[in-house]
C-alpha cells in the first residue's frame, strides 16, 4: 500500500461550518504551518501589514498589504514572512480555509481547474469581505453569522471567477505538475527521516537529481536551501518536545537529528533568540508546574 507523498495538514470543522477563519497576529515566530505542506482545502490569505514570499506549486508570489493570496486544493506551499511581519504587533493577515466539499458544491469541475488572482480582481470588494471575515473570527458564530459568512465566501468566489478560474493545464504545465510531485516526495522524506543523518547528496540521489541541480531545484521551489529547511524542521520538532515533555536538552537534540545539544542550542537561538531551556520555561505551563511542585 502506497504512503502519502507529502505533509498533509488536516483541519477539523464544526457542524455546518465548512470553513475556518484564522487571524494571524504579530509578532510571528517560526511555525510548522509556514513550512511546505498541503491540504485538500482551498486557502485564501489577505495581507494587512508586512510583506511575505509565498511559494506555491513552484512559483514565488511576493505579497504586500492589500494582496490576496490563493492556495488551491492539494497545492504544496510555504510562507517566508519578512522581518517586519515577524516583529510587528497587530493583525498581519487573515486566512480563510474552505472545505473541499463546500468548494465542490460550487465548482463541480474543480479538479481540472485552478484559482488564480487576476489583475482585474476587485480589490475594494475583496478587502471589504476579508475585513468582515476577520471580524467574525473573533465572535461566537451563531446560525445567522454562519449564513453571513457563507454568503461572503460565495461573494468572494464571484469576484475570483471574473477572470481567475482557469483550466489547470493552462496555468500549470505537465512538467510543473510532475515537479510538484517530486517536491512533495522530498518533503515527505524529510518528515519521515529528520531524526536521522540526512544529507543533501543522499537525498538528491534518492530522487534522481544531480547534487547541483537538486540544490537549485529545492531553493527555487521553497525559498530556502535544503540544509536550512532540514534545520528549521528539526527545530520545530524539538520545540514541540521542549513544551510537551520533560526530556533533557541533550535527549531532545539527539531525538531530532542534532549530533549534540550545542548544535541544537545554536540553531534554536538563531530562530527564537533565546535558548531551548529559556523557551521551555517561558512557554511550557506543565514544565513550570512540575518545577513548582
Amino acid at each position: 500500500m502506497s504512503e502519502p507523498i507529502a505533509k498533509h495538514q488536516m483541519f477539523e470543522y464544526e457542524i455546518n461550518n465548512p470553513f475556518q477563519i484564522i487571524n494571524l497576529e504579530g509578532p510571528l515566530i517560526c511555525e510548522e504551518n509556514l513550512l511546505n505542506h498541503w491540504h485538500t482545502e482551498l486557502e485564501m490569505a489577505y495581507i494587512f501589514q508586512g510583506k511575505s514570499d509565498h511559494y506555491i506549486d513552484g512559483n514565488c508570489i511576493h505579497a504586500a498589504p492589500g494582496d490576496l493570496v490563493v492556495v488551491n486544493s492539494e497545492s504544496i506551499h510555504s510562507i517566508i514572512p519578512d522581518h517586519t511581519a515577524c516583529q510587528n504587533r497587530g493583525m498581519i493577515a487573515v486566512v480563510l480555509i474552505i472545505s473541499r466539499d463546500f468548494v465542490l458544491e460550487c465548482f463541480p469541475d474543480l479538479d481540472c481547474h485552478y484559482f488564480v488572482v487576476s489583475d482585474t480582481l476587485n480589490r475594494i470588494e475583496v478587502r471589504r469581505i476579508m475585513v468582515t471575515l476577520s471580524e467574525k473570527a473573533k465572535c461566537c458564530c451563531n446560525h445567522e453569522e454562519r449564513l453571513l459568512i457563507k454568503g461572503l465566501i460565495l461573494e468572494l468566489f464571484y469576484y475570483l471567477c471574473q477572470d481567475g478560474y482557469q483550466m489547470k493545464d493552462f496555468v500549470m504545465n505537465i512538467n510543473q505538475q510532475k515537479n510538484n510531485e517530486r517536491l512533495k516526495g522530498i518533503i515527505q522524506h524529510v518528515e519521515r527521516h529528520y531524526m536521522e543523518p540526512i544529507t543533501q547528496s543522499d537525498t538528491a540521489k534518492r530522487f534522481y537529481f544531480s547534487k547541483e541541480y537538486f540544490s537549485r531545484f529545492f531553493k527555487r521551489n521553497t525559498g530556502v536551501n535544503f540544509k536550512q529547511y532540514l534545520i528549521n524542521y528539526r527545530i520545530l520538532k524539538a520545540r514541540n518536545e521542549l513544551i510537551g515533555t520533560d526530556h533533557s536538552i541533550l535527549e531532545i537534540a539527539l531525538n531530532n537529528g542534532f549530533s549534540d545539544e550545542r548544535r541544537l542550542i545554536e540553531s534554536f537561538k538563531k530562530i527564537y533568540q533565546i535558548t531551548p531551556l529559556q523557551y521551555r520555561k517561558k512557554n511550557s505551563a506543565d514544565y513550570n508546574r512540575k518545577k513548582n511542585d
